[in-house]
């Protein structure tokens, strides 16, 4: 298990290098003293090692790859300076706290078990991932909430201006046909974007070569997915595209990917009212989000971070 958790790390210092090349485990930053290993980064680099697992690697992957390295490390020292500051406030999620927003997130979106797995799939995410996500994103807003809830406004004037610029995402069973690529972490996907609108080559071509996800062979086709069950990067990605156009990159776990809008199912027009919620969380999440980004970057400039050999 610990040899293929380590493979591929020496071809970040080799060019061409083999994707068996080994490196030793250690420590490989040091975050206000606690530390970040190579095992644990190694694990959430697991996808990406499984894609080059025994091929040789052009000078660009390898700098993509290193690209990418990086910024997963900084997820993780991020994650710790959270940490951090949530022992410092004493604050905890339990176990069944964590279940129950689990529970009452499949409610919403009236998501059965198996449902919620199959969407899971489809952004290369495990059951346990969610939940792992879901914790750091309640220590978060628990962390957080009281500095800036001040901070995060959302007026009537902005509801109504979204409910009347976006009404079909807010229609009751109005859904949307995507397609989707997977892009290799030894792609750019926004280069690969403007290949496909040039005319280079069709979204379906290009998803049925380089995609790493589901829909391979059949243009990236993942079919009618409801708005509302989309990830809230996807569905604000997404809006105001028609058919045939594609999507700015999005985050699929720790992978780039394009979305393309294959056809629209429009649904029953709900009044503003009905879903005045749906969209004031919406906006409220957008705005909180940006704040969260604030409230890091200060978070690291008081934090003695210490990079080590990745």
């Amino acid at each position: 298990m610990a040899l293929a958790l380590v493979m591929l790390s020496a071809l970040l210092w080799r060019s061409p290098a083999l994707a068996e090349d080994l490196v030793v485990d250690g420590v490989i930053a040091l975050v206000n003293g606690k530390i970040v290993t190579k095992f644990d980064h190694d694990i959430r680099m697991r996808p990406v090692y499984e894609q080059a697992r025994g091929r040789q690697l052009t000078t660009e992957e390898i700098s993509q790859i290193a690209t990418l390295r990086r910024k997963i490390l900084d997820q993780m020292i991020d994650e710790l300076l959270i940490q951090e500051d949530a022992e410092r406030y004493k604050l905890k999620v339990t176990d069944a706290e964590v279940e129950d927003q689990v529970k009452d997130f499949l409610a919403k979106r009236q998501l059965t078990e198996a449902e919620f797995k199959t969407q899971l799939a489809l952004q290369r995410m495990s059951r346990q991932d969610f939940v792992r996500n879901m914790r750091r994103d309640m220590i978060k807003h628990r962390l957080i909430g009281g500095v800036i809830t001040s901070k995060v406004v959302v007026t009537d004037t902005e509801v109504e201006q979204r409910y009347n610029e976006r009404k079909a995402e807010f229609s009751k069973d109005s859904m949307v046909q995507l397609s989707l690529i997977l892009v290799p972490a030894s792609m750019s996907a926004t280069d690969l974007k403007s290949q496909i609108e040039s005319g280079q080559l069709s979204f379906a071509d290009a998803a049925n070569k380089y995609s790493q996800g589901p829909g391979v062979g059949h243009g990236g086709d993942i079919g009618f997915i409801a708005w509302k069950d989309l990830a809230p990067e996807w569905n604000n990605a997404l809006a105001g595209l028609k058919p045939g156009q594609i999507s700015q990159p999005v985050h699929v776990q720790d992978f780039s990917g394009l979305l393309q809008v294959v056809s629209l199912k429009e649904g029953e027009e709900l009044p503003l009212d009905a879903v005045r919620e749906q969209i004031y969380q919406s906006l409220h999440e957008v705005k909180f989000e940006a704040v969260f980004q604030e409230y890091m970057l200060k978070l690291r400039e008081k934090a003695v971070i210490e990079y080590r050999n990745l």
